[in-house]
C-alpha cells in the first residue's frame, strides 16, 4: 500500500469515527435512558409526570432557596430537590431550568427574595444545633422553591412538619412528596382554564365567611361557585365536584333527585353532614345543652350509596382544647385552655392519597359513620378515625362544660379507632331506582339513570371540619381564623390539607393523587449498636483497607521476583 493510500485510509477512518461520535451524541441527547437501581424506584418519575413534562409549552424557572449552611438532614433534602429537578429537566428539556439562592448572604437579591417569601406567608424555619464546645447555634432555613413562568409565580413549601414525628421522619416524608408538589405547582402555573366546583346552598349550610379560608385555597385550582340546583338536575353538570357543608334544614325530594342524577352522570360529592345538632355557641349562656338528632332527609340517600351517619357523638381522650373561664364568680374572667372530649383529634389513613402525610384533623361534635350494603359495586376506604381510647354517646346526648373538669380515664373509653370519614369509588345505585321522579322536577325521563358511571364520593360525619373561625362577624371588618388553626395552643391541624386533598382526589381522573402515596423506606442506624460498637466498626473500616494495601504491597513484589527472578 502506497503512503498516499495509507494516508487516505487514515483520513477516512478519522472521519468515520468523527461521524460516529456525532451520531452517538445526538442519540444520547434525544433518547432518554435512565436506570434506577433503588428498591423504592425513588429516581423514577411516574408516566403521568413524564407525559406532562414532555408536553410543557411554556418555559418555567425554579428558584430554590434551600441552600447555604445546612445541617445533615436539610442537606439531604436539598440534594433530593436537586436530583428531582434534574429528573424533571430530562423530560422537560429547555422548558425547565433552576437556580439555587443562599438567603443567608447579605446581598440585595437575598433581601428581595426574603421580602417576597414573607409576602407569600412563607417564614423561615429556625434550626437549633449544639456545637462541639456545647454552645447552641441557631440558623434560619428557607425550605422553599419558587416556580415562575412569565409574570406568574408560585411558591412551594418543601418541608413536611407533622407533630409527633421525628426530624428524620418529617424529612423523609418531605422527600417522598417532592414529585407531587413539583408537578402540582407546574400544572397550576401552566393551567389555561380552571375547572368548576360548587358549594351547595339553601339548607342552612355554612356561609361564605365560614368557609372563606378553604375557598381561597380551592380557588388556586378551581372556579368556586355557590348555589342550589332546585328542581333542575342539569344545573350541576358543569361542576367537577359538589361540596355539601353542614346542612341544617331538610332537603326536598326534587333537590335530592338533582344531586342523585348528578352522581349518576359521574358527579363527585364531598358530604360533610352531622347527625346530632350541637354547637359550642349553645353553651355560652346555659353552660349545658342536649344534643338531639337532626333530620335533614338525607339518610335514605346516603344509605343507598353505602353509608349511615349514626345519631351519636364521638368522645375521645385524644382531644382538642377550648378556652374555659376558671375565675371564681365575681372576679374578672380568666380563660384557660382545657381538653374538650367532644373535639376529637382524628387520626389520618397514611395509605390513602387524601390523608397521607396529613396532620391530625380537628373535629367538633363528630358523628360516627358506618358502611352498609353488601352488594354495592364500590371500594370503600376509611380516611379519619378516632384514637385507641374513645367512645360513642347515643342521642339524646347531655353536653355540659362541666366535662372539662373531669380527668378522662382510659378505661371509660373502651372503643378504638371509630371511623368518621370514608372515601368510596365505583358504581353507585340511584336512590330513586324503582321510585317515581318527583313531579316538580323539570327533567327528561330519557336522561334518567338508575346506575352511575364510575365515580367517587367522600362522606364525613362532621360539618364543622371545613369551618374556619370568624371574629367580629357582625362588623364590616371580620377577622378570619385560618382553617385548622387552634388559637388556644397555636397549633395548625390538617383540616385544610384534608379538604383540599379530598377535592383534588374527587376531581382527579388522570392519577395525579397517586403520586402522594409514594413510599421511601427510612433506613435508620441502630442507636444501641452505634453507641456500643462504634469503636469496633471504625477500626474495621480503617483497618481493613490498610490491611489490603499492605498485603498487595507484599504480594506483588514477591510474585514479580518469583516470576522474573530466573530471567
Amino acid at each position: 500500500m502506497t503512503p498516499k493510500h495509507k494516508r487516505n485510509k487514515d483520513v477516512f477512518r478519522f472521519l468515520a469515527l468523527l461521524i460516529a461520535v456525532f451520531v452517538a451524541n445526538y442519540m444520547v441527547s434525544s433518547w432518554v435512558f435512565r436506570l434506577d437501581l433503588t428498591a423504592e424506584k425513588r429516581f423514577t418519575l411516574a408516566e403521568i409526570t413524564k407525559d406532562f413534562l414532555s408536553g410543557m409549552d411554556k418555559p418555567v424557572i425554579a428558584k430554590v432557596y434551600l441552600e447555604g449552611d445546612l445541617n445533615v438532614g436539610f442537606e439531604r433534602l436539598s440534594r433530593s430537590v436537586e436530583e428531582k429537578l434534574n429528573e424533571f429537566q430530562v423530560y422537560a428539556g429547555n422548558k425547565l431550568d433552576y437556580q439555587y439562592y443562599d438567603l443567608a448572604e447579605n446581598s440585595n437579591d437575598a433581601k428581595r427574595a426574603k421580602k417576597h417569601l414573607q409576602e407569600l406567608g412563607l417564614e423561615p424555619v429556625p434550626v437549633f444545633e449544639v456545637n462541639e464546645d456545647g454552645s447552641r447555634k441557631r440558623t434560619l432555613v428557607y425550605p422553599f422553591i419558587l416556580f415562575q413562568s412569565g409574570d406568574k409565580k408560585l411558591a412551594v413549601n418543601l418541608l413536611e412538619n407533622m407533630p409527633g414525628r421525628s426530624g428524620a421522619e418529617n424529612l423523609n416524608a418531605s422527600i417522598e412528596g417532592l414529585e407531587y408538589k413539583f408537578s402540582d405547582a407546574l400544572r397550576r402555573l401552566l393551567m389555561k382554564e380552571k375547572r368548576k366546583i360548587a358549594f351547595l346552598e339553601g339548607h342552612g349550610e355554612l356561609d361564605e365567611l365560614e368557609v372563606i379560608d378553604i375557598t381561597d385555597a380551592l380557588s388556586r385550582y378551581y372556579q368556586v361557585d355557590r348555589g342550589n340546583p332546585g328542581n333542575n338536575p342539569e344545573m350541576l353538570q358543569p361542576y367537577e365536584a359538589l361540596i355539601i357543608a353542614s346542612p341544617q334544614e331538610e332537603f326536598t325530594e326534587p333537590e335530592k333527585f338533582s344531586i342523585d342524577q348528578y352522581i349518576m352522570n359521574g358527579g363527585r360529592v364531598l358530604w360533610m353532614v352531622e347527625a346530632i345538632k350541637a354547637s359550642l355557641d349553645s353553651l355560652r349562656n346555659t353552660m349545658q345543652t342536649v344534643g338531639l338528632p337532626m333530620e335533614i332527609n338525607l339518610n335514605d340517600q346516603l344509605f343507598r350509596y353505602g353509608f349511615r351517619i349514626n345519631p351519636t357523638l364521638v368522645q375521645d381522650v385524644q382531644a382538642g382544647v377550648i378556652p374555659v373561664n376558671v375565675a371564681p364568680p365575681g372576679e374578672s374572667s380568666r380563660f384557660v385552655p382545657m381538653p374538650w372530649i367532644f373535639n376529637p383529634l382524628l387520626n389520618t389513613n397514611s395509605q390513602h392519597p387524601v390523608t397521607r402525610n396529613v396532620n391530625m384533623v380537628k373535629g367538633e361534635f363528630v358523628s360516627s359513620v358506618d358502611t352498609v350494603g353488601a352488594d354495592l359495586q364500590t371500594t370503600v376506604t376509611p380516611l379519619l378515625r378516632t384514637s385507641r381510647h374513645s367512645r360513642e354517646m347515643h342521642s339524646p346526648v347531655f353536653i355540659s362544660l362541666a366535662h372539662v373538669q373531669e380527668q378522662p380515664r382510659r378505661e371509660n373509653f373502651p372503643e378504638s379507632y371509630i371511623s368518621v370519614a370514608y372515601a368510596s369509588e365505583g358504581v353507585f345505585p340511584s336512590v330513586f331506582k324503582n321510585r317515581p321522579v318527583p313531579p316538580e322536577v323539570s327533567f327528561s325521563i330519557d336522561k334518567r339513570r338508575n346506575e352511575s358511571v364510575p365515580t367517587r364520593m367522600i362522606v364525613v360525619g362532621d360539618g364543622d371540619i371545613i369551618r374556619n373561625g370568624v371574629r367580629r362577624s357582625e362588623t364590616g371588618n371580620p377577622r378570619i381564623i385560618p382553617l385548622g388553626f387552634d388559637e388556644a395552643t397555636n397549633q395548625i391541624y390538617g383540616n385544610k390539607d384534608f379538604i383540599l386533598n379530598a377535592i383534588n382526589y374527587l376531581t382527579d381522573d388522570e392519577g395525579w393523587m397517586d403520586l402522594r402515596t409514594r413510599n421511601y423506606q427510612l433506613r435508620m442506624l441502630d442507636r444501641d449498636k452505634v453507641a456500643n460498637e462504634s469503636g469496633k466498626w471504625k477500626a474495621l473500616n480503617l483497618g481493613i483497607p490498610l490491611l489490603i494495601v499492605l498485603l498487595i504491597g507484599i504480594t506483588v513484589p514477591f510474585l514479580r521476583r518469583r516470576r522474573f527472578g530466573k530471567i
